[in-house]
């Protein structure tokens, strides 16, 4: 089940102003060492590692800074990440569909949606 999510190669681009386009990278590698899993994410911006195993909450800190208890699990051929700190709680989905890495964030009723491609 988490073979699609590994070593992911993707680009995207991002409206960053009204009026300018920018080409931001991202850059995603998933490792399974037995039970464990070590995720890497780098973007143009940032870095972001955690290591945690399924179904298992562990601590992390976000890119954005927050220090959350996380847990990730597989529903429905997606993978799943609930994190929650100080009285608050977002889900993040992670699904391959047609070639393409489409990530929902969940947070109460808002819900924003990134869709990151191979670049070819």
């Amino acid at each position: 089940m988490l073979r699609p999510f590994l070593s992911l190669c993707i680009s995207w681009s991002e409206v960053l102003t009204s009026l300018q386009v920018h080409k931001l990278y991202f850059w995603m590698n998933i490792l399974l060492d037995k039970e464990t899993i070590s995720a890497e994410a780098k973007s143009t911006l940032k870095t972001h590692k955690i290591k945690f195993k399924l179904n298992e909450e562990f601590d992390e800190k976000t890119p954005g800074g927050h220090q959350v208890k996380s847990k990730v699990f597989l529903r429905d051929g997606k993978l799943i990440q609930e994190q929650r700190w100080v009285g608050k709680s977002t889900t993040l989905e992670r699904v391959i569909e047609n070639g393409k890495l489409e990530v929902k964030c969940i947070m109460g009723e808002v819900v924003a949606i990134r869709i990151y491609e191979k670049e070819a």
